[in-house]
């Protein structure tokens, strides 16, 4: 390793790092001149046009310094890391907004690529560079990857496949049951609206009704309906309002932690998007936030409102660069209201926390699920009874999305089997 005296970096700063100048350091302490890198399979060669950034040596004088990526060089002389290819505006693809350099690749992964901008005297850095505790900047200076100050741009490759919305399966045909499309109805209303276990209906349906069915076929038929009123749930979806709010939740799928993703409506209540996914990462929640503002007008300015969860902003990060969306995202963090945006947006949170704890309540029943095919068809019609059938206080005991072939039912089996006639009919 070089080691220069008081001399050696007197040199370097009036040199401002030349390579010429410290390969004459060098030969003055060593008495022989420092060696180029000893290249021995040649896929690790350094590209002749490569150059250091530090003290401009040639690629004689690089390797490689970050494995199979062959992205990041290291200098033998000066020591100091480079990228591989130059960043500027020519080979450049994206530019930091706030000081307009050029950013380079950082990190690259299956899904995303992550650039960032190495000015030092970006407004980003130096900004954040002032929040810095005495603590901090001692621990900074020891662990550079701690802290990250800088400005970074995430690129992410998602395709029309992944950003599929999820949805149960599509069953045997309805009419191949045993039973009435009313008997539906009734498995619906007492499994679904009044949160009775599958067990429990089929009880209630035999002891009552003299139905006979099973826990299974209970599940079964739900399953059934749940495709149709999938459909349903989209078609008679209707416009957005500009304020919504979105969280997630956790369920049980064979054991495991499964999360559902919901968006609300501030103003008209009602759910916007509903999806499932093993993850709360990025993907998941942009297939939410693509959802919710599918029937936005063109022209349309959307609000968000989210916890703390760097998800919700990677994803509207991504659908506005994507889509040319103008989407403004407000982040209600923690319990209390230790910032201006938490207070002022603490309502929109409590609101998805009321839904989450409305879904809880109708899903708890189920103890768990065994497949994620029952979880998104249980979870697809609550979305429905929550939309169409349940009356809301703060809307005059109305539901959400009324609508006209429902009224004049009096009775909650009566409008699902008007539901369920208009969803096969779709």
């Amino acid at each position: 390793m070089l080691t220069l005296n008081h001399q050696g970096q007197n040199l370097l700063k009036k040199t401002s790092l030349d390579y010429k100048e410290l390969l004459k350091v060098y030969e003055k302490k060593h008495g022989k001149l420092l060696k180029t890198v000893a290249v021995r399979n040649h896929e690790n060669s350094v590209p002749q046009n490569t150059v250091c950034r530090t003290c401009q040596a040639p690629h004689l004088f690089l390797y490689f310094n970050d494995g199979k990526k062959r992205s990041q060089v290291s200098c033998k002389i000066c020591h100091s890391v480079s990228q591989l290819h130059p960043r500027n505006r020519l080979l450049t693809k994206f530019f930091c907004p706030h000081c307009g350099y050029a950013l380079f690749l950082w990190k690259s992964r299956k899904d995303v690529s992550i650039f960032k901008c190495d000015n030092d005297h970006c407004p980003v850095f130096l900004a954040n560079s002032k929040k810095l505790n005495v603590a901090e900047r001692l621990l900074r200076s020891v662990r550079l990857s701690q802290f990250k100050l800088r400005y970074q741009f995430r690129e992410y490759h998602f395709t029309n496949h992944q950003l599929a919305h999820s949805a149960p399966q599509k069953p045997s045909n309805i009419t191949n049951i045993r039973n009435s499309l009313n008997t539906l109805a009734l498995v619906l209303t007492f499994h679904v609206s009044f949160a009775v276990s599958a067990r429990k209906t089929a009880y209630l349906l035999r002891e009552v009704f003299k139905i006979h069915l099973s826990g299974q076929s209970v599940l079964n038929y739900c399953q059934m309906a749940a495709f149709y009123c999938h459909r349903f749930n989209n078609h008679f979806k209707g416009p957005v309002d500009s304020s919504q709010t979105g969280d997630e939740t956790y369920i049980k799928i064979n054991g495991q932690h499964h999360f559902t993703f919901f968006f609300v409506s501030a103003r008209s209540l009602k759910i916007t998007a509903y999806h499932l996914d093993s993850s709360r990462d990025t993907l998941p929640a942009t297939i939410a936030i693509k959802e919710a503002i599918r029937t936005a007008r063109s022209n349309q300015r959307i609000f968000l409102v989210s916890d703390g969860n760097p998800s919700y902003q990677n994803a509207v990060h991504f659908l506005n660069a994507r889509l040319n969306l103008k989407i403004n995202l407000k982040n209600v963090v923690g319990l209390q209201n230790l910032d201006s945006v938490s207070q002022r947006y603490r309502p929109f949170k409590q609101l998805i926390e009321r839904l989450n704890r409305t879904y809880k309540f109708h899903i708890r029943a189920a103890a768990g699920f065994p497949s994620k095919n029952g979880a998104v068809s249980l979870t697809t019609l609550f979305v429905t009874f929550y939309n169409f059938l349940r009356p809301h206080m703060s809307l005059n005991y109305n539901p959400p999305i009324p609508l006209d072939f429902l009224k004049g039912i009096d009775t909650l089996q009566g409008r699902w089997t008007s539901l369920l006639q208009n969803a096969l009919a779709l």
